[in-house]
């Protein structure tokens, strides 16, 4: 089995994304900002507290791993746009190519507005940019770095259980789009890294309206 790493292991995405790993055999290093978060004791889960936005953590949790998942959430602080370009760095200088990014469906491209981000068009039902433009700039440094990404873009996310019915397109929803359970998002992302899906492409994740 693989050792993976993965930021944001504590948060609701990410810790159903964590289970599934240690289920698969995975061995996991997990970056986490607390270790009053629980996290379950297990032998091929190693838990490294530190932050994303330093460049020496960041190093730290991806040594020896042959890819890496983000679930970082975002904030005013900017976090993604902070963590993500030392990250690229550290995975070249490493030589580990596969990454599996969490984003957000608002930096889908826009259905019927060309050339416009989805978070940019009418399609968008936030009146705040911040978190849509702190991912967009993350998906871009991906994007122009020789880094194999597949960026997963989830429409309003739930505490609810995993459904069937799922609606997965890309680059753009083409269809009207309900909100997605966080657990099939973290069980898209494990599927994606296990598959090989969507290589170097954001991908919306949605129920169907």
């Amino acid at each position: 089995m693989a050792t993976l790493s993965l930021l944001g292991a504590t948060g609701r995405t990410g810790r159903p994304l964590l289970d599934l790993l240690l289920q698969a055999g995975h061995n996991v290093r997990a970056l986490v900002r607390s270790t009053d978060h629980m996290l379950p004791e297990h032998p091929q889960l190693t838990i490294i507290q530190g932050d994303a936005t330093e460049v020496t953590d960041l190093e730290n949790v991806i040594q020896g791993s042959s890819a890496v998942f983000s679930c970082l959430g975002t904030d005013q602080q900017h976090v993604l746009s902070t963590a993500i370009p030392h990250l690229v760095t550290k995975m070249k200088e490493q030589q580990i190519e596969r990454i599996i990014f969490i984003g957000t469906a608002g930096i889908l491209d826009a259905s019927e507005e060309p050339g416009k981000y989805r978070f940019q068009s009418s399609e968008s039902r936030r009146r705040s940019t911040t978190a849509a433009e702190d991912h967009l700039k993350a998906y871009l440094t991906l994007k122009d770095a020789d880094v194999d990404f597949t960026v997963i873009c989830p429409t309003q996310l739930t505490e609810d259980d995993e459904i069937n019915d799922l609606l997965i397109e890309a680059p753009r929803f083409t269809q009207e789009t309900g909100p997605i359970p966080r657990r099939n998002v973290a069980r898209f992302a494990f599927e994606a890294y296990n598959e090989h899906l969507f290589s170097r492409k954001r991908v919306g994740i949605a129920s169907h309206q």
